[in-house]
């Protein structure tokens, strides 16, 4: 069978691009025997998918034929609708995956699949740019027009799809992601070995924070980090709290450093009562997932007040360490695990009595949280569904 697949977000930092990387690891594991090609943005983003990969899913990367546009400088609208077809169209495809929400203007195979991550730029417009929404927008619709097969990453996001196109979502279902292989490998190598906190951020470096709340995805207004912040200043300095608040993905705009300082970092607009009660807030912007489970391990708590996730993979990568989680209530969060994480509404006063209360109910949290299934964000598994949806579902027409 030939498949075409659009990995056209493969080589971005963001969770889209981890999504990406994931649903074609599990293809390409799934289905040595295909013809897969892959549509990337550049050679690099070979090596970026590499480095998701854990020591079983290295060779299934041979199976990949890379396709590049010409030249690097074309935006994602030409890539999209002119470059990307030019070079399948000649392939005669038997089914086509677009793993970024891609759906080219002219059908290129009999099958169509589409990854929807998330309805964001419909329902949270504000969160994201223009160019994005617009394109975003145009794809959804586009693959709802054709009755390509969506699969949602979420049944929130299923739920929020039959919400706003009642009439053409028909085809849609639920394919959960898997857990990176890689950070797979390191939790495991976590259970077995005592690492040596060290964490090189790409503007600072903390060493040993002692007791911390974790963030990861902090960037932009959805991640809600200022209700975060507000809620752990407060929580610290009644006492109810003693350790720090570490932030993962960020600006670094929470604390002011030097870069290479091994001693606490210092948090910019904690007042003095703040630090004397051991409030610290170290911003720790990108790090290397080596790094990042090493952080998901040491945590108390994973917090993550997100207003809308399609999924949530901090949350999925902290249990995976044996760390609970607090999410926001009513959340596709909150599908991730039965046990190991608690909910929260939105509002200061709830969050706080919820992170202090979670905070205390921590040991119990830790063992229900080593009670993930892993089968259900096995890369197996989802190469299983994949193959399912490429060879019986979501024909043009049907």
């Amino acid at each position: 069978m030939r498949v075409g697949v659009s990995g056209l977000a493969v080589g971005n930092s963001s969770g889209l691009g981890r999504l990406s990387r994931i649903y074609l690891l599990a293809l390409a594991s799934a289905a040595p025997q295909w013809e897969l090609h892959v549509y990337l943005r550049s050679p690099h983003d070979i090596h970026t998918l590499r480095a998701e990969c854990d020591q079983q899913t290295q060779s299934a990367l041979d199976n990949l034929v890379p396709h590049y546009p010409p030249t690097q400088a074309l935006n994602r609208l030409l890539l999209e609708e002119w470059d990307l077809p030019r070079q399948f169209a000649r392939l005669k495809l038997d089914a086509y995956l677009g793993c970024d929400f891609t759906l080219p203007p002219a059908p290129l195979a009999k099958r169509e699949v589409v990854i929807l991550p998330d309805l964001i730029p419909f329902t949270n417009p504000g969160t994201v740019s223009w160019r994005a929404r617009w394109l975003y927008r145009r794809g959804v619709r586009r693959s709802l027009r054709r009755r390509a097969c969506m699969l949602c990453i979420s049944q929130h996001t299923l739920e929020t799809l039959r919400r706003l196109f009642p009439r053409d979502s028909s085809e849609a279902r639920v394919v959960y992601p898997a857990l990176s292989p890689r950070l797979w490998q390191l939790a495991r190598q976590l259970h077995v070995s005592d690492h040596a906190l060290q964490v090189t951020g790409s503007l600072h470096q903390l060493v040993d924070p002692g007791r911390f709340i974790l963030s990861v995805g902090v960037a932009g207004p959805r991640k809600n980090t200022e209700l975060l912040v507000r809620v752990y200043r407060s929580v610290v300095l009644d006492g109810e709290y003693r350790g720090s608040l570490v932030l993962v993905g960020g600006d670094g705009r929470f604390h002011t450093a030097p870069y290479g300082t091994k001693l606490a970092l210092q948090p910019v607009g904690l007042a003095p009562a703040e630090r004397s009660h051991g409030a610290e807030i170290h911003d720790l912007g990108r790090v290397s997932d080596h790094e990042l489970s090493q952080l998901y391990a040491a945590a108390d708590l994973l917090v993550c007040l997100s207003t809308e996730e399609g999924f949530g993979f901090p949350v999925l990568e902290a249990l995976a360490h044996g760390t609970p989680a607090l999410v926001t209530a009513g959340s596709s969060m909150t599908e991730i695990a039965e046990r190991g994480i608690a909910a929260t509404p939105l509002n200061f006063e709830e969050c706080r009595q919820r992170l202090v209360s979670t905070v205390h109910a921590q040991p119990l949290l830790r063992q229900e949280a080593a009670c993930l299934p892993v089968e259900k964000y096995s890369v197996e598994r989802l190469g299983r569904e994949l193959l399912a949806a490429l060879q019986g579902g979501g024909s043009k027409g049907e």
